[in-house]
């Protein structure tokens, strides 16, 4: 832990004032060329429950994980942008794999023509890596009939908070912490619309991913029509995403003083790395959600959220069949995005509230209710200015222990982890 601690506290000793909002470095007539940037310092602690010693040591395991990011951004003119950005990454571990699903991923993102991603050092047992990327390279172009982005760019779909069913691009862990920068895509996106009628807009996003042996390795083609009829928002898409035709469907609205949310999506697929599709059959799956938020007038507002997920690509239960885990085909869907998780289904509630003007509490709630494992998390966050923040996470696990190296349940595998973060903005 020495060194993973050293380099927790250079970077927490990198702490100094800083001004939030984006620094312009250049301005003339429409021309406007402003700069942001961001450095995260986190220091992780994870402390595994009593597990198969051989496969799983009872030992304390940690991790420093660092984050320079540079933002920069070209108003050309009125009607074109281009922007492009830069990330500076190092973590240091000892005591085995930590952070998994906690912290941003490092692996290759899958829709990318080049990754454009280098490795500067990596001791080879991932204790010790440092790399860097160019995570965003557009431009864009405005118009009053439509907007056309071409480039790297990061693209969210859907409308759940720690879930979704249609979000196919980069989607984010359901207890990844640092959510704020959504990995770029290799794309082109197109939104058309009527002048003055904001209500109504279609889109189409092409996203490429690299060739291997002359073939693309991953794509997808996607078309969605949004509507927004007074509280109702609803949008309907239909595309393919390398070997699987997608349609899916979006509605949220909000019903008095509450938010209701709802996403539901089927894949046609080839069968490939799938445990059980929809009624029964591998050539279709289904992914769904359904959730809602509702603001408690309690002194500050207590602000409650739930949400229930479904996703055809995971496991009906690992306990019973934990060797497709391990299946290529299965770990490159999971890995591209196709599930947030290993098994069908979950249920998760959260709670915030500002306890005071620069201090928030929240605490998160996610369980499996088919093998019963879950997890709570609870967070504490510090605005200690308006350029620092400080974060407290908590995450507490539970759930049947893996055998022999072999997850037996959704949660069961995950330590107790400690996660600190200092984040300053420039």
């Amino acid at each position: 832990m020495s060194r993973t601690l050293a380099c927790a506290l250079l970077g927490l000793a990198l702490l100094a004032p800083a001004s939030a909002e984006a620094r312009v470095l250049f301005e003339e007539g429409d021309y406007r060329l402003e700069l942001r940037s961001a450095f995260k310092s986190s220091l992780l602690l994870s402390i595994p429950y009593e597990q198969d010693p051989v496969f799983a040591p009872d030992v304390p395991a940690g991790a420093g994980f660092f984050r320079l990011r540079f933002d920069l951004t070209a108003n050309i003119s009125q009607y074109l942008t281009a922007a492009v950005a830069y990330e500076h990454r190092v973590r240091s571990s000892s005591g085995g794999a930590v952070g998994a699903g906690l912290l941003p991923s490092t692996a290759l993102a899958p829709f990318r023509l080049e990754p454009l991603d280098w490795v500067l050092i990596n001791s080879g047992t991932a204790a010790y890596v440092h790399q860097h990327e160019f995570d965003r390279g557009y431009l864009s172009l405005h118009l009053d009939f439509m907007e056309l982005t071409v480039g790297r760019q990061a693209i969210g779909l859907g409308r759940g908070l720690m879930f979704s069913a249609v979000d196919i691009f980069a989607p984010f862990s359901p207890t990844e912490v640092d959510r704020e920068w959504r990995r770029g895509v290799d794309a082109i996106h197109l939104e058309l619309r009527i002048p003055n009628i904001s209500e109504l807009s279609a889109d189409v996003i092409a996203a490429l991913g690299p060739l291997v042996d002359d073939e693309l390795r991953s794509w997808a083609l996607l078309g969605r029509v949004r509507a927004i009829v007074g509280d109702v928002d609803g949008s309907v898409l239909i595309g393919r995403r390398g070997e699987d035709n997608i349609v899916g469907g979006v509605l949220s609205a909000t019903l008095g003083d509450a938010e209701v949310h709802g996403e539901f999506a089927l894949f046609g697929t080839d069968g490939e790395g799938i445990d059980g599709g929809f009624l029964g059959t591998r050539a279709v799956v289904a992914k769904g959600l359904v959730g809602g938020s509702y603001m408690v007038d309690i002194g500050t507002g207590l602000r409650i959220a739930a949400e229930y997920h479904y996703s055809g690509f995971g496991v009906e239960n690992i306990g019973d069949r934990p060797g497709i885990l391990f299946e290529e085909a299965f770990q490159l869907r999971f890995a591209r995005g196709d599930s947030q998780l290993l098994g069908r289904h979950a249920i998760a509630v959260t709670m915030s509230y500002n306890v005071q003007d620069d201090l928030s509490a929240a605490v998160a709630y996610i369980q499996s209710p088919v093998d019963g494992s879950g997890m709570v998390a609870p967070t504490f966050t510090w605005n200690h200015s308006d350029n620092i923040t400080l974060l407290l996470n908590v995450f507490v696990p539970w759930g049947s222990a893996p055998e022999a190296g072999i997850p037996t349940s959704e949660w069961g595998s995950s330590p107790l982890t400690i996660f600190l973060q200092a984040r300053i903005y420039d």
